[in-house]
């Protein structure tokens, strides 16, 4: 018995969502419910997406197919593809194709034994199987020092020569985590290879356990006032982002093709997440406001090297007389204050986009996008910035008013932003 062919068939949903979405199906399996809308089969199907785009002055067409798990209704199969429809036109405004770029990988001399060359052979592959923020970690350790190395026969380096290294990064300034990047690149790489270190002799910093912020509420209102009062556009977009408790790895890769303006949200592909997972969060007024004050409409949002940002933040931060502080702590700081002021475990798990209680969450506290919001309304309301403004003086302490602001915040936390706004 031959195959079925499958054809696509323009699939009816009498909400017209369904625009240019085609599910593929045999001749028999045609078939509508009495609201003359498509009925699915019952086994896994396939629905194609069709869209249309200019690239210059061409119009360009592409199609897409997704996979439908079997006793998924139309409408919740069509629901969940909205974004992507998006993604896909977009991707046809910026490239005019949706063939994806062929990526070129350097060829590998495995008998060519200098450390430079086993570098490439090692980090080509890391590119294959890593995160693009882990890449760029590894690459930023050996461009700033494992590169002294190069000329050097694997064969040959030594515990010394490893020490040697750990010990000018340190008399350079590096923090322990940034000097132990140069062990997890150094001792796979090196075993992978055949050879074998006595890391017991070789001595690094203690990575101290990270402190969570310590800060009051009102030293957080600062920090936060500063930094969405900042000069510069784009980091001052970047700093938004990061008090949404984004990572800013996560934040510096953002595409405009991230972006679902339809939904409200933005979403965070997996290779780019430190957790290699696909996150989606609500995109407030203030998320939008910083991305449309960008000049970039296509590919990356935010057009500024990562040293940059750091730089920017610095001197936010010496400008009020903060000088202990690393851009990281802002994600610490958001899950402090939230948690300090009520909001729960759960709730701010999510806006972390934590990993480990991720079933729990799914069975019992419901969608994540709303749990995000809760966790960001219960920081943003003791901080006191809007979505409209970033000058937290303007709100009086009125109830109704801050009521109106953050409709979702229990009145308790109204009464403790009205105190904080009364100091």
């Amino acid at each position: 018995m031959g195959s079925t062919e499958h054809k696509p068939v323009k699939i009816k949903l009498n909400n017209n969502t369904a625009s240019g979405m085609y599910i593929l199906l045999a001749e028999h399996e045609i078939k509508y419910t009495k609201e003359n809308e498509t009925r699915p089969p019952n086994r896994k199907y396939k629905i194609q997406i069709n869209v249309e785009a200019v690239y210059g002055s061409k119009r360009c067409t592409g199609k897409k197919q997704f996979n439908i798990n079997r006793g998924t209704s139309i409408s919740k199969a069509v629901s969940s593809l909205l974004g992507k429809r998006e993604e896909i036109r977009e991707t046809l405004r910026s490239r005019g194709t949706l063939k994806l770029e062929k990526k070129i990988f350097k060829q590998i001399n495995t008998k060519d034994r200098t450390f430079k060359s086993v570098y490439e052979a090692w980090i080509s592959g890391k590119e294959i199987s890593t995160s693009q923020n882990t890449v760029k970690n590894y690459n930023g350790c050996y461009n700033g020092t494992l590169h002294q190395l190069d000329k050097k026969v694997i064969d040959d380096i030594t515990e010394d020569d490893v020490q040697n290294i750990i010990t000018g990064m340190i008399n350079a300034g590096k923090r322990p985590k940034t000097i132990h990047i140069a062990k997890i690149i150094l001792k796979p790489l090196l075993e992978l290879n055949d050879v074998h270190l006595n890391w017991k002799k070789i001595t690094l910093p203690k990575i101290e356990a990270k402190e969570k912020f310590s800060g009051s509420d009102e030293q957080a209102i600062l920090i936060t006032k500063t930094l969405l009062n900042y000069s510069h556009p784009i980091a001052r977009a970047v700093f938004t982002f990061l008090l949404t408790g984004r990572r800013i790895g996560e934040v510096m890769l953002m595409e405009h093709k991230h972006i679902n303006y339809k939904k409200n949200t933005f979403t965070l592909p997996k290779e780019n997440t430190k957790t290699n997972t696909e996150v989606t969060f609500p995109l407030t007024p203030a998320l939008i406001n910083a991305i449309k004050s960008q000049k970039t409409t296509t590919g990356k949002i935010f057009n500024l090297e990562n040293i940059s940002i750091h730089y920017h933040f610095k001197k936010a931060m010496r400008s009020i007389g903060i000088h202990n502080m690393v851009m990281h702590d802002i994600r610490s700081m958001v899950a402090v204050v939230s948690l300090r002021n009520g909001a729960d475990i759960y709730s701010v798990s999510k806006m972390l986009a934590h990993k480990q209680l991720s079933t729990t969450e799914a069975n019992y506290l419901g969608d994540g996008v709303e749990r995000a919001v809760e966790a960001q309304e219960t920081f943003t309301a003791v901080i006191g910035a809007s979505d409209e403004t970033i000058d937290v003086e303007i709100l009086e302490d009125e109830y109704e008013t801050l009521k109106k602001l953050y409709p979702h915040a229990s009145d308790d936390k109204i009464k403790r932003v009205m105190e904080i706004m009364k100091d």
